[in-house]
């Protein structure tokens, strides 16, 4: 054992122990709220500053050699753009491959793709340290004998699964849209995945535990039958969705069907995404902040072990930390 020397300030607290409260749901509502605000700050961007630059085309002077490079690489787009042409954002590279602009148009280009790529952590950290905690969550309601073996055995699978899909999700930064359509969406993919994830399990939670809401009137049959409906609807447009999306993953474009229009201006690939968005964003976010409301913290207490100190005794090695 290493030893250390005596003490030379006077301190409060003893330095044995430091305990953390964690509001696990709150970190929901945080990761929530940054994706939602990263798409709010790429559009902002993409409309205001990488509209025009599309719209340009290539630089003036420009050598004909380079006219294919970057975004303006579309010398066999179906919207009749050739090496070089400008094009509006409406009619982007995954509009033409998807029939509509998904959440990444953006920011699939310079400079929104490097500007939200610095804003990103924020999401990412957010969505890890909510996975963490919420797995130690799973563990000891499990231990507390409030959960079947199925749940506890699917939650120790799928939460290192959601948090390696999550972290792989920067890629959609390296992997560019203009570029490689399949790999680009490939990295959405896994995010999908782990949303997906996120949604069922904790609805499965709920269910399982009989939680209700008193200062809402809400009893454990309703939670329990809301959670239900909620479940199955989630599953069934989740299930489209990442079938869609794996499609495109391999095909680098969504199946013909879901070009086609539900009613004028809305594509079926449009009308899936807003509904798997709603099922797995917008209505978690509501849902986690309602149990955040509600929730007690966990409580982490980190100990530090004792120093021995050079100079001292047996007897004082015992006392003195």
């Amino acid at each position: 054992m290493a030893l250390f020397a005596a003490p030379q300030f006077a301190r409060d607290g003893g330095g044995n122990s430091f305990k953390i409260e964690v509001m696990v749901e709150k970190w929901r509502c945080f990761f929530y709220f940054f994706f939602l605000s990263m798409v709010v700050l790429a559009t902002q961007i993409t409309s205001r500053v990488v509209a025009p630059i599309l719209a340009a085309g290539a630089p003036e002077g420009t050598p004909i050699e380079r006219l294919g490079c970057g975004p303006f690489n579309r010398g066999n787009s179906s919207f009749g753009f050739g090496y070089g042409d400008g094009f509006p954002i409406e009619q982007s590279h995954l509009v033409e491959a998807f029939g509509y602009g998904n959440t990444c148009t953006a920011w699939d280009y310079t400079p929104a793709r490097e500007i939200i790529a610095m804003y990103f952590p924020a999401l990412e950290y957010s969505i890890v340290i909510y996975l963490v905690f919420n797995y130690i969550t799973d563990m000891l309601t499990y231990q507390r004998g409030s959960l079947p073996d199925w749940y506890w055995n699917a939650s120790k699978v799928l939460f290192p699964l959601a948090i390696f899909l999550a972290i792989q999700f920067r890629m959609i930064f390296v992997c560019i849209a203009y570029e490689n359509i399949k790999t680009h969406t490939a990295a959405f993919l896994g995010f999908q995945f782990t949303l997906v994830i996120i949604a069922i399990m904790n609805s499965f939670y709920v269910i399982l535990t009989g939680q209700s809401y008193p200062e809402m009137n809400m009893s454990s049959k309703v939670v329990g039958l809301v959670s239900k409906v909620y479940l199955v609807l989630n599953m069934i447009i989740s299930a489209v969705k990442i079938w869609a999306t794996a499609y495109a993953v391999a095909t680098a474009t969504v199946p013909d069907l879901l070009k086609t229009d539900v009613f004028p201006g809305m594509k079926w690939s449009k009308l899936i995404d807003n509904l798997w968005l709603l099922f797995n964003v917008l209505l978690p976010l509501g849902i986690s902040y309602i149990r955040m409301k509600s929730e007690e913290p966990l409580v982490l207490e980190i100990t530090m072990p004792k120093h021995g100190y050079e100079g001292a005794s047996k007897e004082e090695q015992s006392r003195i930390i």
